[in-house]
């Protein structure tokens, strides 16, 4: 591509992100450029953000993901720039209009200790109210303190982790190969999945698992029961289904055991992400996240 051509698809990319995101405040800003792959029919970026885009004529697509403000509200935009047909294409998807603050999201580990930290500044300000000293000025810049404070509060009340559930890894090599098939259906409904299938057997095309994650996509999942690693050709066959024929949003291969370095590299290039023993066993007994956060 001339590079004058490539420096006026820059330039216009720009003006449309200012179009898009110009009447409100920028608050954070992520962008990944990422290189289609025909072979695989994916990407060399996270797999979430290459769904749904393989019409590229160059093989380059950048994804700009912001958090930005407008007025009193919040909301989450991601902006897709790519070249199709000689011509430059964004698509624009708008996430979830939340009042200004919401989008924040704590931990179990540090909720405790901010939502106190936000009631000691509470009380320490409601004494401050209630000692009189003539200054009104004062008085109602830590009124809006404490308002804003109370607003904090609350939207650290509609994030509060819930109780975690007590949970234990089995051992999975007492599970016959569709017992294992269907614990993996399990944690995958534990989490929050919806339509989950257990669906292995013959004519099955590498789905042993197919399951919707919460915010709706279409995760296919194939178990191995393995003692040892899964090798390339396993990961070639599970890689000419799974999103060609299935439709897979998400890829997942779950084994009891590890993975060569060769299929390693060929699941990296397909898109496929690997769930080993280890990170099996976090995910069951809850101290690891789903594969799909």
């Amino acid at each position: 591509m001339p590079d004058s051509q490539r420096a006026a698809w820059t330039k216009a990319m720009e003006d449309a992100r200012e179009d898009i995101l110009g009447s409100g405040t920028v608050l954070e800003s992520k962008q990944c450029t990422g290189i289609y792959d025909h072979r695989y029919d994916s990407w060399d970026m996270p797999v979430e953000l290459g769904i749904g885009i393989s019409a590229v004529d160059d093989g380059k697509v950048t994804v700009r993901l912001v958090q930005y403000r407008i007025g009193e509200f919040d909301t989450i935009c991601q902006v897709v720039s790519y070249v199709n047909c000689s011509r430059l294409f964004h698509i624009v998807t708008v996430g979830e209009i939340l009042p200004a603050g919401a989008w924040v999201n704590y931990s179990s580990d540090d909720y405790t200790r901010r939502l106190r930290e936000a009631d000691d500044a509470y009380r320490a300000l409601r004494a401050v109210f209630e000692t009189s000293d003539g200054r009104a000025e004062r008085y109602q810049d830590l009124l809006r303190v404490t308002a804003f404070l109370k607003e904090q509060a609350r939207a650290l009340d509609k994030t509060a982790p819930a109780p975690a559930a007590s949970r234990v890894a089995p051992d999975w090599f007492a599970l016959s190969p569709a017992e294992f098939e269907h614990a993996v259906a399990d944690l995958c409904r534990k989490d929050g999945c919806t339509r989950v299938q257990a669906t292995g057997g013959a004519g099955d095309l590498g789905a042993d698992v197919i399951a919707y994650t919460p915010d709706g996509r279409k995760i296919v999942i194939q178990c191995k029961q393995y003692r040892g690693k899964v090798a390339s050709p396993d990961l070639q066959k599970f890689a000419g289904t799974v999103f060609h024929v299935h439709h897979a949003d998400m890829a997942l291969l779950v084994t009891t055991g590890g993975i060569t370095a060769p299929a390693a590299s060929l699941a990296k290039a397909a898109g496929i992400q690997i769930v080993h023993a280890d990170r099996l066993d976090r995910w069951a007994d809850g101290s690891g996240q789903p594969p799909w956060v």
